[in-house]
């Protein structure tokens, strides 16, 4: 029972470089508990930002969204009755809508930053300057009678996502009249907005012009609707990273550090909603629906911020410790050296805590100082610490210059937004290259412990 065990034992010993990899490999998946950790706590905060960015969003203004503006004219029409005491037809009232068929809008976006303890969020100030022009009105596509329609009752709806985000006392000026908008438009395919009550001329078939200013406050994204059967939109602001969404790109934009301008021209041919219909003819929200489906517009981003960034450096934490393991591995069967798992595994949290130093630093100094301040730190904790067990500076100098070309790997690669993949797949290619040429000449059957 004893030799059996001394052979083992032997055995052990002459595939000690074999077993301690095992060891190290355990202790590798040991440390993804920190690192999923430290991962969760990078999402926690996120989620408290965006929390913060809503909060903010809805004490300052949402998203924006500018619809319309469309001309609601009132009319009776006859239905059958459905009553069983009475057979006659009875006379009910709709809603005809038309769009424009010209529509103009500038728009100039100011942005300003607000702050909420250690979160800020960007909102902004629009001035938006309305215009476009009417044609005649034709009842007949709509089967309408010109004499069942109540003129004097039109007016003029503008959609607005959010209303509190509205400053002054805006008005159209309709054929050179001035009319002050209202709150309220329950007869449109949009929850929220504003009316001016026009009324309409019933003999007057020449186009109607119109135009108004708008102030409003928003959040985040500013988007219009295409109302007109050309929509001309353009839309500048100070703010140097736009990102275009929606439904239509602008055909012209322009991109710069004091920021940016872009211009859209849209024909109705390529939207979803029809140009005139009535209240009987179309679900108002269908027709929600479909306004939204066209929304375009522009969104106010923040670059990559540090929550972001951190997130997607932890996703390399496993990386790092394997590349820096490895290093110290490798002077230990190449010296020879006796390195301690226990010690290995000081290292691994070592390299763990960075993640923790650059988050924690991040949301006080920004990502880049923090970045270089967290990276310093464990280089130098870990190479002091080389040092004493390696028993000389020097011998640890090789783990101080592959830690910092690791941490220079990594910075290089989350500001390479989109040449991450291919840096990474080549510092993935070095780093292999690299051990694979240090460890050409080991017999590795003939490794056993000193």
């Amino acid at each position: 029972m004893i030799e059996p065990l001394r052979n083992l034992a032997a055995l052990l010993r002459a595939q000690y470089a074999f077993v301690k990899m095992g060891f190290l490999l355990t202790l590798v998946l040991v440390l993804l508990i920190p690192l999923d950790l430290i991962g969760g706590l990078i999402a926690e905060r996120m989620a408290r930002r965006d929390a913060v960015l809503t909060e903010i969003g809805r004490t300052w203004g949402a998203p924006q969204t500018l619809s319309g503006p469309v001309l609601v004219v009132p009319y009776r029409y006859t239905v059958e009755s459905t009553r069983w005491d009475n057979s006659e037809p009875v006379e009910v009232a709709g809603n005809a809508y038309f769009l424009p068929d010209e529509l103009r809008v500038e728009a100039r976006a100011e942005p300003e930053t607000r702050y909420r303890g250690l979160f800020d969020a960007t909102v902004y100030r629009a001035s938006l300057r309305v215009g476009g022009r009417f044609g005649a009105l034709d009842l007949e596509a709509l089967d309408l009678d010109k004499d069942k329609m109540l003129w004097d009752e039109a007016v003029l709806a503008l959609g607005v996502t959010d209303l509190r985000g509205t400053t002054g006392e805006p008005f159209v000026t309709w054929n050179g009249t001035p009319t002050a908008f209202q709150p309220g438009t329950g007869r449109v395919p949009w929850q929220n907005g504003i009316e001016a009550p026009i009324g309409l001329d019933p003999a007057r078939e020449d186009p109607a012009e119109f135009e108004f200013e708008l102030a409003i406050a928003g959040s985040e994204n500013l988007s219009f609707t295409p109302g007109g059967k050309t929509t001309s939109v353009s839309v500048a602001s100070a703010w140097p990273h736009p990102s275009f969404d929606g439904a239509y790109l602008p055909a012209e934009r322009k991109i710069g550090d004091d920021g940016f301008s872009a211009r859209w021209t849209l024909s109705y041919l390529g939207r979803g909603f029809p140009q005139s219909w009535t209240s009987h003819g179309e679900s108002l929200a269908r027709l929600s629906e479909r306004f939204a489906a066209s929304r375009f517009g522009v969104s106010l981003v923040t670059p990559v911020d540090f929550y972001l960034l951190s997130e997607r450096s932890i996703k390399h934490g496993a990386l790092f410790i394997v590349l820096i393991f490895a290093a110290i591995f490798l002077f230990e069967i190449m010296a020879p050296l006796k390195i301690h798992i226990v010690q290995y595994a000081l290292v691994g949290f070592a390299l763990c805590l960075f993640y923790l130093l650059l988050l924690s630093l991040a949301e006080i100094v920004g990502f880049a100082p923090a970045y270089g301040i967290a990276a310093a730190a464990s280089a130098a904790l870990i190479t002091l610490y080389m040092a004493k067990i390696l028993a000389s500076l020097r011998r640890a100098a090789p783990i101080a210059g592959l830690l910092g070309a690791v941490y220079l790997y990594l910075y290089i690669v989350l500001q390479l937004e989109n040449l991450a993949l291919v840096t990474g797949a080549l510092g993935l290619f070095v780093a292999l290259a690299a051990v694979m040429y240090a460890t050409r000449n080991v017999n590795w059957y003939a490794l056993k412990r000193a």
